[in-house]
This record gives C-alpha cells, sequence and structure tokens, in this order.
C-alpha cells in the first residue's frame, strides 16, 4: 500500500550489476534445461509495451505452474531467517499505513489475479535510466519515471477507485545508484529493509509488503503494468512487471532487474515453459545456475521473480548497498 509519512532522502543507492542477458538453469527442483536462450533485450520501446488488462492481471504475462486464480496470500509472511515463501525482512512485518479494505479479489488465504482490477489510463513519461560500467562499480542513474503508468492519483470515476485508491502522482526523482560489478555469496544472508532492487526500465523493486504488511501484489490497487507511485519510492514495482518483458522474455529465461547487492533478477522457466515456482527457489528467492551475465555464461547465483510470495527479493545474499537510504527525492 502507498507509504505516508517519513523523509524524503535525496538518492536512492541500488546494488547492481548491468547486463540484459538471458538465462539456462540448472535448477534440481524444476528443471528448466529446455529453455533457449533470449537474445532480446527486455528493455523494449514505448510503443511495444504489453500491459495487463484492467479486469485480468495475467494478460501480457508467462505462463504459470501454480493456479493464479489462487495465489497463497502473503500477508504478514515475515521470517527472522532466510524461509522460502516468507520475507526475511529487517525489523520484521510492517505495520502502520493506511487503512487497506480487503478487496473481492482476495480471500482469506489466497487472491485472484485473474479477476484483480486495474487502474485505467495509458499515461506516458519521459523516461530516462542509464547504466555504466566504471572500474569495480556499476552506476545506475534516471529520473525514475516509467515509460507507461496508469492514471494517478486514480480517478473516482475508475471503478477501481473503490479498492484502496492511490492518492499519490507520479513525479520525477533523481536517481544515482552505485553497486559492485561482480558480487560473491556471503556466508551469512542479509535481511532487507523494503527496497530490494531495480528493474530493467530503472523503476524501483519494492518488497512483497505494503506499509502495514499486507500482500502489496493482491491487495494494492497498481495500474495495468502491476505499478503505483508512494511519495517515498515514486512509482515502484512489488511483483514482475509485464511491461518489463519483452515477446521472447514471456517464454525464455531473461534478466529483468537488479538487486541491490549486485546480483541479476531473473524470468526462468521450466521444461513445460512455465514460470518457475518458489520450490525451485532458496530462502532468498534465488539459486545458483547458468547464466549470462556480463555477457558470459557462467554459473552463478541470482535471484527469481515468481508468481508466488515473496514475488522477488526476499533477502539479500551478497552484501547489499546502504539500505538506510532507499528513498528518491522528488523534483
Amino acid at each position: 500500500m502507498r507509504k505516508r509519512g517519513g523523509s524524503l532522502l535525496a538518492g536512492l543507492m541500488i546494488a547492481a550489476s548491468f547486463g540484459m542477458y538471458a538465462a539456462t538453469s540448472d535448477a534440481p527442483a524444476e528443471s528448466a534445461s529446455a529453455q533457449t536462450v533470449s537474445t532480446t533485450p527486455t528493455t523494449i520501446p514505448t510503443s511495444k509495451i504489453v500491459g495487463s488488462s484492467t479486469t485480468n492481471q495475467t494478460v501480457g504475462m508467462p505462463k504459470a505452474a501454480i493456479n493464479l486464480a489462487t495465489i497463497p496470500l502473503g500477508t504478514g509472511k515475515s521470517s527472522t531467517a532466510p524461509t522460502i515463501g516468507s520475507l526475511y525482512r529487517c525489523g520484521g512485518t510492517p505495520s502502520g499505513g493506511p487503512p487497506v479494505f480487503t478487496p473481492p479479489w482476495v480471500s482469506a488465504s489466497t487472491w485472484n489475479a485473474k479477476t484483480k482490477l486495474a487502474v485505467q489510463g495509458n499515461v506516458t513519461f519521459k523516461a530516462s535510466f542509464k547504466v555504466t560500467h566504471t572500474g569495480t562499480n556499476e552506476v545506475f542513474t534516471g529520473n525514475g519515471l516509467p515509460r507507461r503508468a496508469g492514471t494517478f492519483p486514480v480517478a473516482t470515476t475508475d471503478p477501481a477507485h473503490a479498492y484502496n485508491p492511490d492518492p499519490d502522482s507520479i513525479t520525477a526523482h533523481s536517481i544515482n545508484l552505485t553497486v559492485p560489478y561482480s558480487p560473491k555469496v556471503n556466508t551469512t544472508a542479509r535481511c532487507e529493509m523494503g527496497v530490494v532492487g531495480i528493474a530493467v526500465d530503472g523503476i524501483p523493486i519494492l518488497d512483497g509488503f505494503d506499509a502495514g504488511g499486507n500482500d502489496a501484489a493482491g491487495v494494492e490497487t497498481q495500474d495495468t503494468c502491476h505499478g503505483h507511485p508512494n511519495n517515498n519510492s515514486g512509482y515502484h514495482y512489488h511483483s514482475l512487471s509485464p511491461c518489463i518483458l519483452s515477446t521472447a522474455a514471456r517464454t525464455h529465461a531473461t534478466q529483468v532487474g537488479w538487486a541491490l547487492d549486485g546480483f541479476g533478477i531473473y524470468v526462468e522457466y521450466n521444461s513445460s515453459g512455465q514460470l518457475l515456482t518458489n520450490a525451485s527457489l532458496d530462502g532468498c528467492h534465488g539459486r545458483k545456475s547458468a547464466v549470462s551475465w556480463h555477457g558470459k555464461l557462467q554459473s552463478i547465483y541470482h535471484y527469481d521473480m515468481t508468481f508466488e510470495f515473496p514475488y522477488t527479493v526476499g533477502c539479500f545474499r551478497a552484501t547489499p548497498t546502504n539500505f538506510f537510504g532507499m528513498m528518491t527525492a522528488s523534483r
């Protein structure tokens, strides 16, 4: 949910490593050996962006190995150590934020992506995002704007306005991110504090919670790119966005972002062409497999996006950049 309160801090320091590369996999639980390596970049022209529909959030998304009408709800699922299906979040489950009302697509234990409403509108922005390899670091700069988004604040005439409408606007933010070029796995995992990475379109990726510890992907009112703004982090994602997927990326393993510790975030598929599930991943929502990293196929640790909570990074296997400055400043 939208996160009110707190100071607006200048600069969003995100650890990540550049490379819009494809990946193959050797996961023990779900083999992806039949995948075709994708060479299509995930950054695509604005005119080619395909979002979901305002009444069905599975449109434009990859094939699923789970039932997207009964996705397990992640509300309150935090842990004090890396745990599959949970967030290892510093301080545990967050509390507070504005009141949240249960929308009709959410039940006590599941939510239905096939009937979830999305914010209307097809607004384009002059987005900028640049990645530069400098010595042992990767530097990301941008203005935090999406190339395409819904209409925010949510209009009162929009059917989605009836369910936890977002009152914030999409504004430009100064992003200046420095991360290690070659991250190394640590012996001990690190907890995360809200912002977990950045997508290939330069949009921050937050963890699976809203400000009150609810499953953000299920409960929040988002647009057809599965994003929304708040006054702290600007426009952001909590889960996989169809708007960062090329046609090839919906069927072939592809990098879609970077985590704060420098490792890549990918979409990967099993031998049936379905997006991998949590069963293939560890407690930080990642695994080690052969991926194309910095232009070379190599066995390296990385994170995966799935249809199951926490959807993206659950904790950090390498040392993240200073995550106490994970906010962007409006300008």
